[in-house]
């Protein structure tokens, strides 16, 4: 005896197709980071394996870091310098 009292009907529809786009978000928030941790251990282990062969052969990772580190600041030095230019109206 329910006593007048019934449980609400679940819906089923749509359930699982939920689940699947929360999935898919959550994973599409998480790739970039994820790809940048995996980036980031096989940078270090390229280094430590060429650094175990010869020593300056471990200098080459280290010289295509310091070459992109350059490469973004003189890019961001670039674009600052230009919207000073624009803001100042030159």
């Amino acid at each position: 005896m329910s006593y007048g009292y019934e449980p609400p009907k679940q819906d089923s529809s749509g359930s699982w197709g939920e689940i699947f786009v929360i999935t898919w978000v959550i994973f599409g928030l998480l790739a970039p980071f994820m790809g940048a941790i995996f980036g980031v251990i096989t940078f270090v282990v390229v280094t430590v394996l060429l650094m175990g062969l010869h020593p300056l052969l471990g200098l080459i990772p280290l010289a295509l870091l310091a070459a992109g580190a350059y490469w973004v600041l003189r890019r961001e030095r670039q674009k600052a310098d230009e919207d000073a230019a624009r803001i100042r109206g030159d």
